[in-house]
């Protein structure tokens, strides 16, 4: 890093998450996520993403940002290496989508979705979207030792969703949402 371990390097301006539960059984789900970062050093060339979960947590993976450069493991988190196409200057903005795809993650009566940003967030939303075959019963947000129980909305489709939306995240922070399905 330009500046050093103990100094973030961006910034995330916006970072909007789907999980979108695919089939009532829980095999398969899609993760899609836009982010709007600002440089805080000069000579930024690469990203870091993190994945963790039950299953096989990566089938599918195409980070807009860069191309997968490496990956390895630590703690039981994966972590891909994204190189940019250029290094990013100091006060530049990057907009990107992350997409990835994962099985066998979410086959619980009671499961979880646990966000946890290593960068300042300054406005960040989480979605997951249940399949009308199995549709979500209740749903709670949790972080800091707060408990929320969260709205379960119907979509067009018939199928259920739930939302939560956090200004100002904090970094190392987990946000989860656990539900009953």
């Amino acid at each position: 890093m330009p500046d050093g371990l103990g100094v973030s390097p961006y910034e995330i301006l916006n970072y909007d998450a789907t999980l979108t539960l695919q089939d009532g059984r829980g095999i398969r789900a899609r993760y899609k996520r836009t982010q709007r970062i600002r440089f805080l050093q000069d000579h930024v060339a690469g990203l870091l993403d993190h994945v963790w979960g039950d299953g096989v947590v990566l089938t599918y993976y195409h980070n807009g940002g860069g191309t997968l450069e490496d990956s390895f493991r630590d703690e039981g988190r994966h972590h891909l290496v994204i190189g940019m196409k250029r290094a990013m200057r100091r006060g530049e903005a990057l907009t990107f989508d992350v997409e990835r795809e994962a099985m066998v993650e979410f086959t619980k009566d009671e499961e979880w979705l646990e966000t946890s940003i290593d960068h300042p967030v300054q406005h960040m939303v989480q979605t997951i979207v249940f399949p009308v075959e199995r549709p979500c019963l209740r749903a709670t947000f949790e972080t800091e030792g707060r408990k929320i129980t969260l709205p379960i909305r119907k979509t067009r489709e018939g199928k259920t969703s739930v939302r939560f939306e956090t200004p100002k995240a904090r970094a190392m922070t987990p946000y989860t949402v656990r539900w009953l399905w």
